[in-house]
């Protein structure tokens, strides 16, 4: 089930993006660039995915972030932060994550607000979910999820427990 926790302050959010904009990626598969048309920056641990996927030391996570994600995690048991830019047009097919993620995510998502078309669907267990601009939700990544095709430019930051051992 989907868990709807609430919403982050709109203008903050967008602008701790914003100011994250230039140090964005390519996203990649097994070394290189593939055509989804994201970008991604990971703070704390990052993931290389492909075939073999390794992890890697990405963005340092200063502590009144940390602070925050504690919040909305419930406790500290989390270590990575996938900061990820959609432009309009990008999907995300419906897949599960892999084993190298733990199944709890946290997702802020950030899009325009609804009147300018920026409502996102979520598709998460064979059914489709409306996600607000600043909304928080929580959801199994081992259940079938994706994106549907975006009408505007969208932003998510997902808060994630990468396994190393």
């Amino acid at each position: 089930m989907l868990n709807r926790i609430g919403f982050v302050d709109k203008v903050k959010v967008w602008d701790f993006v914003k100011a994250h904009e230039y140090l964005l990626e390519a996203e990649r598969w097994n070394g290189k660039q593939n055509s989804s048309g994201r970008k991604c920056l990971w703070f704390g641990l990052g993931v290389e995915l492909g075939f073999k996927s390794s992890v890697f030391e990405g963005i340092k996570i200063d502590n009144n972030l940390r602070k925050r994600c504690d919040d909305l995690w419930c406790g500290s048991n989390w270590n990575s932060i996938l900061l990820y830019k959609y432009q309009a047009g990008c999907e995300l097919k419906n897949h599960v994550d892999r084993d190298i993620f733990d199944s709890k995510v946290i997702v802020i998502n950030i899009s325009e607000d609804s009147l300018l078309g920026g409502n996102v669907e979520f598709f998460y267990n064979g059914n489709i979910e409306i996600l607000s601009n600043g909304e928080i939700v929580e959801f199994n990544s081992k259940i079938s999820h994706g994106i549907k095709k975006l009408k505007s430019e969208r932003w998510s930051l997902s808060i994630r427990k990468i396994i190393t051992t």
